[in-house]
Parts: C-alpha cells; sequence; structure tokens
C-alpha cells in the first residue's frame, strides 16, 4: 500500500533546518533588465556550462522566454548566449535520452475569452541544442510532465492532472512502450497516486533522479494557499519503485525562510520556492546542490545534504 501523506504542516514539523549549508544567489547578464527564475540545474555541453531560465518582465506572465545561459569564465554570472535558441515557453527542464538532447516547458495560450491562460506541456528534442524540433505535447491544462528511460526500454512518465481528477494538481504514473505514445490522451489516462496531498494542498514531480537501488528519486514541489490566498511552495522528495507502484512519504527540504528576502514578483508570490533539478556530488561526503526560482522573481543555488541518500539506504519502500 501507499503511505498517505500528512498535510504540509506536519511535514514542516518533521523537516531538518540544518540540512541546508549555504545559499547563493545567481545573477543573470545580457537580458535587459527581465526577472530570470525557475532554471534548470547547470549541465554541460562539451566543454561548456549552461543553465536554461525562464525570463520575463516583473509585472506581466505573458511574452515569457526560455533562455540558454553561458557560465563566465572566472566568474558564477551567467550570460545569455546569442548563438542558443529562445523558446517561447514557461519553467524549462532538460535533460539526455538515449543520446539526444530532450528540452521541454510549459507552453500558454490566452483563452477565447480573455479571462485567463490554459498551458500546456510541450517536448523538444535534438542531436544538440541547437538543433532541437517539437515532438510531443500534453494535454491542455496539464504543468508537470516529465519522463524517463527504464531498464528495460520503456518510458516512465509522471503527469500533473487538475480539475475533476487532480483537483489543484495530484501526480499520476504512466508506462509507455515508447516516445511515440506520449499523447495528450495516454497522459491523460495516467494512475493517479492516490493518498499524496490532503485536501486543498497540490504539487507536482520536476527531476527524475535513478537511485542505486533501482528506484526512481523524485524531486518535485508541494504547496498549499493561506487563509489570506498567498502561495507557499516548498522544494520535496520522495522515492517511487515503479515496479510495484509504491512510493514513500513526502520530505521538505528547504524553506523561503533560509533564503534572504529578496524581489517578488508579487506579494502573495513571496513564498515561492520552485525547484528546477538538482546535482548530486556523488564524492562521499553527502552534498547536493538544489536549484530553484524564488518569489516568481529571483534564483538561487542552495547547498543541503543530498536528500536522496536515505532513500538508497532504505531496503523497502
Amino acid at each position: 500500500m501507499a503511505r498517505r501523506h500528512k498535510k504540509i504542516k506536519d511535514l514542516l514539523g518533521k523537516y531538518r533546518r540544518r540540512s541546508v549549508q549555504k545559499v547563493r544567489k545567481l545573477k543573470f547578464e545580457g537580458i535587459g533588465g527581465l526577472d530570470v527564475y525557475n532554471v534548470t540545474a547547470p549541465f554541460r555541453v562539451k566543454q561548456t556550462q549552461f543553465i536554461l531560465g525562464r525570463a520575463e518582465e516583473r509585472n506581466i506572465e505573458t511574452g515569457t522566454r526560455v533562455m540558454f545561459f553561458r557560465r563566465q569564465r572566472h566568474s558564477r554570472k551567467w550570460h545569455v548566449d546569442p548563438s542558443c535558441p529562445v523558446f517561447d515557453l514557461q519553467d524549462p527542464f532538460i535533460f539526455e535520452f538515449e543520446k539526444l538532447i530532450v528540452l521541454g516547458g510549459v507552453e500558454i495560450q490566452q483563452k477565447s475569452n480573455k479571462r485567463g491562460l490554459s498551458y500546456r506541456t510541450v517536448f523538444f528534442k535534438g542531436a544538440d541544442i541547437h538543433n532541437l524540433r517539437k515532438f510531443a505535447v500534453g494535454p491542455w491544462g496539464m504543468k508537470g510532465v516529465r519522463f524517463v528511460l527504464l531498464p528495460n526500454k520503456k518510458i516512465g512518465v509522471f503527469t500533473r492532472p487538475q480539475g475533476k481528477r487532480g483537483r489543484r494538481g495530484k501526480i499520476g504514473f504512466v508506462i509507455l512502450d515508447s516516445l511515440k505514445k506520449l499523447t495528450p490522451r495516454t497522459l491523460s489516462r495516467a494512475q493517479i497516486l492516490g493518498g499524496q496531498f490532503a485536501r486543498g494542498e497540490w504539487g507536482g514531480v520536476d527531476e527524475i533522479h535513478f537511485l542505486k537501488n533501482g528506484k526512481l528519486g523524485v524531486l518535485g514541489h508541494i504547496a498549499c494557499f493561506t487563509r489570506d490566498k498567498k502561495r507557499w511552495y516548498y522544494p520535496m522528495t520522495f522515492v517511487f519503485d515503479y515496479e510495484k507502484r509504491k512510493f514513500s512519504g513526502m520530505k521538505i527540504i528547504a524553506r523561503r525562510s533560509e533564503i534572504p528576502k529578496g524581489e517578488t514578483k508579487r506579494g502573495d508570490l513571496y513564498n515561492v520556492l520552485y525547484p528546477g533539478g538538482i546535482i548530486r556530488n556523488g564524492d562521499g561526503k553527502g552534498i547536493a546542490k538544489l536549484y530553484v526560482g524564488v518569489s516568481d522573481a529571483e534564483a538561487y543555488e542552495i547547498t543541503l545534504k543530498d536528500p536522496f541518500l536515505e532513500y538508497e539506504a532504505e531496503k523497502k519502500v
């Protein structure tokens, strides 16, 4: 049986503050005053280190662009790379898949009644970052679609249904025979991992890591509204046994109070931490670096204890 998760307030009661060791704000150049947030973890293309970030004006959500930023030599600053493509997306992610580069993000579209935005997850792939073409889309109204190649060469896909099936957002999972099956219809039918979120709370998957025990280490977020309608987002992790469809309890791995006060897109978004990726050092010291968007206006690198180590030590989920 899957474990029924507790409310955010209960998870915070078990939160280990000492896991966060250092925080550092990421600085971006060449963007003309745009905010950059909801970044990926850094990645290398040949000898160059890049990071993907969501760039937009402070007071609007439309007109968002996903850009490649190159790490400056002998500097901690990131500068937009004009030779790389720009995507009209939000909340990017990127990973290698069978010798291909897969890039994805959230595509938004103004509804016909002009009263809101509709959105979906879109995927691009190619041999390198300069030659990426769209190959799949998720259903409208679904963010947080992530997939991973399983040892049997099938595709494990996490989804984030909303509405009747998922309310504000739950996590689903489905195994597909190939990327050709990555369609809105199959994603809409993914089995929901029941009991993960308390009523009024929601979340999704942001990155997947294969663990030494053969299970999937999931980096995601869990969120809620306060009584005065302010949003709180927390980075969280859990482990998933995809063969048995069992999952562990979630644990929160960082809090807004551990990051210096800074800019925010709106007052109700100040307490939003959106995890884009985590790099595990693998050097035996048990340290990892988490990359988060903060308050929908900034991005930070958080050095912390590797949250997946304890899952690898466990024999059962």
